[in-house]
C-alpha cells in the first residue's frame, strides 16, 4: 500500500508516521512492542491491521485558535523582528505539533471522512459572516472554542457539536452544517473553563437528537456475524475511535471467552461495558467496574438497549472494588482494559493473587502494560500476545495478552 501524503504533515499533531507506507508503520510498531515486552514474551506478535488506513476515525475534535501568525523567517536574534508588529490569524484544525496554543488551519486530512474539509470550510465562512472571534488560548477570549464531529461507521449517523463561550446565531450555524451534512444531528455546548478540553458545562440540541447510534458486528473465526451490539453515543461517550478495527478486537476477545466458557466475568476498567455487552450471552453474569460515572450511565443505557440483563455495573475505582468485593475464583474470567496509566498497584496485586484461572489484558499503552506484567507474571504465564492497529499514522497500538494461572 503506497504511503499517503498531506500538506500539513510535519506541522499538524494529528499524524506522526504519515511519511511511512502503512506496512512500515505496522512493522515499526510491532518491533517497538516486542522490545517493550521482551522481558515477558519473546515469541512473535501478530498484528491485526486497519483494512483501510484512510478516513478510519469515527470522531475528531478540532480547535478554533486566534493566534500569532507564524513567520518562517522569524529570528529572535534579528533586531528588526523586535520592531515588526505581530500579525494574527484564525485557524481551525488539530493542534500544531508540540503546541497547546496554536492550531493548523487544515485544508486536507486523511483521518476522518471526505466531508470534513467541506464542513470546516462552511463553518469558517459562517464564522466570518457572523463576525465571531476564534478563541485565544493565551488571553482566554473569543466565542468559538472547539468543534466535535462524530459518525457511526456502521450506521451512517452523524453529530456535530460546537463548543462556545457565549451566544451565537444558532439558526445560521445549523444552516452552515446542513449545507454539507443535511442529516446530521447538531448541538451546542458551553465551555468557559480555562482548560483546553472539549468538556461542556451545558449541552443543548439545535437540530435532531443528542446522540447517535453505532453498531458493532461480532464475528466467529469464519467471519460470520454471530452477535450484534448497538451503542447509543452522546458527544461525551467513550467509544473506540476506529470502529471497524475495534470490532475485530471485540470479536477476537469474544472467541476466546466463548472457548473458555466462564460463568462469571469480571470486566475491570470496563468503561461503558463494551466487553461485557459483547460477551453477555456467553456467561451467567458479567460485573463491569468503572470509576467514570458517565461511562457507567452509558453502559446501563446500552445494556437496556440491547436487552441485556446479566451485566451488573459498579461505579468504583477497581482497587476499592476488589477490596470491598473479593474476586471469586470459581468458574471466573478477568478482563482488564485499563487507561493509559495502567492499573493501580493494589488492583494489579488483587488480580495477581485472585486465583482466577484465566486473565485477558487489553492495553493501549505497552509501557504501563509491561509494568503491570511485573506484578502479574509471578502468578500467571503468558499464553499469547497479539496487537491491533487502531491508530494508523500514529505511534499508538492496542495489545491483547492472554494469561493462565501458574
Amino acid at each position: 500500500m503506497p504511503k499517503m501524503t498531506c500538506s500539513h504533515f510535519g506541522q499538524c499533531g494529528g499524524c506522526a508516521l504519515l511519511d511511512l507506507p502503512y506496512e512500515e508503520q505496522v512493522a515499526r510498531k510491532r518491533a517497538k512492542l516486542q522490545q517493550t515486552l521482551s522481558e515477558f514474551w519473546t515469541g512473535d506478535i501478530p498484528v491485526t491491521v486497519t483494512d483501510d488506513p484512510k478516513n478510519f476515525r469515527n470522531k475528531v475534535e478540532l480547535g478554533f485558535c486566534h493566534q500569532v501568525k507564524w513567520r518562517p523567517d522569524y529570528d529572535k536574534k534579528d533586531p528588526a523582528n523586535k520592531t515588526r508588529p505581530l500579525e494574527f490569524e484564525n485557524a481551525l484544525g488539530f493542534k500544531l505539533k508540540g503546541r497547546w496554543d496554536r492550531a493548523v488551519d487544515i485544508t486536507e486530512c486523511v483521518l476522518f471522512n471526505d466531508k470534513l474539509i467541506p464542513l470546516l470550510n462552511a463553518i469558517r465562512a459562517w464564522a466570518k459572516a457572523e463576525n465571531l472571534d476564534y478563541y485565544d488560548q493565551r488571553k482566554h477570549t473569543g466565542v468559538l472554542r472547539h468543534l466535535m464531529v462524530r459518525e457511526g461507521k456502521n450506521t451512517g449517523e452523524e453529530i456535530v457539536v460546537l463548543f462556545v463561550t457565549d451566544d451565537f446565531n444558532e439558526k445560521t450555524f445549523v444552516q452552515a452544517v446542513q449545507s454539507v451534512l443535511p442529516q446530521a444531528n447538531i448541538m451546542a455546548a458551553v465551555n468557559t473553563g480555562l482548560a483546553d478540553t472539549a468538556a461542556p458545562e451545558s449541552l443543548r440540541v439545535l437540530k435532531g437528537k443528542d446522540h447517535i447510534f453505532e453498531k458493532i458486528f461480532l464475528t466467529d473465526a469464519s467471519g460470520k456475524t454471530e452477535r450484534e451490539v448497538v451503542f447509543q453515543l452522546s458527544p461525551q461517550s467513550f467509544f473506540q475511535t476506529n470502529t471497524l478495527t475495534a470490532q475485530k478486537m471485540y470479536s477476537r476477545v469474544r472467541r476466546v471467552v466463548k472457548a473458555l466458557a466462564p460463568k462469571r466475568i469480571y470486566d475491570l476498567y470496563g468503561g461503558a461495558g463494551s466487553f461485557s455487552l459483547s460477551c453477555a450471552d456467553l456467561c451467567e453474569k458479567s460485573i463491569c467496574v468503572e470509576s467514570v460515572a458517565p461511562a457507567i450511565y452509558n453502559g446501563i443505557e446500552n445494556a437496556n438497549l440491547n436487552g441485556v440483563s446479566n451485566v451488573q455495573f459498579f461505579c468504583s475505582k477497581v482497587e476499592d472494588f476488589v477490596k470491598q468485593h473479593p474476586i471469586e475464583r470459581k468458574d471466573a474470567l478477568i478482563i482488564l482494559d485499563p487507561p493509559r496509566g495502567g492499573m493501580h498497584p493494589k488492583a494489579a496485586k488483587a488480580v495477581a493473587e485472585s486465583g482466577v484461572e484465566r486473565v485477558l489484558y487489553i492495553s493501549c499503552n505497552p509501557v504501563t502494560l509491561a509494568a503491570d506484567l511485573k506484578i502479574l507474571t509471578p502468578h500467571y504465564d503468558i499464553l499469547q500476545v497479539e496487537a491491533f492497529d487502531f491508530f494508523p499514522h500514529s505511534e499508538h497500538i492496542e495489545t491483547f495478552v492472554q494469561m493462565k494461572l501458574k
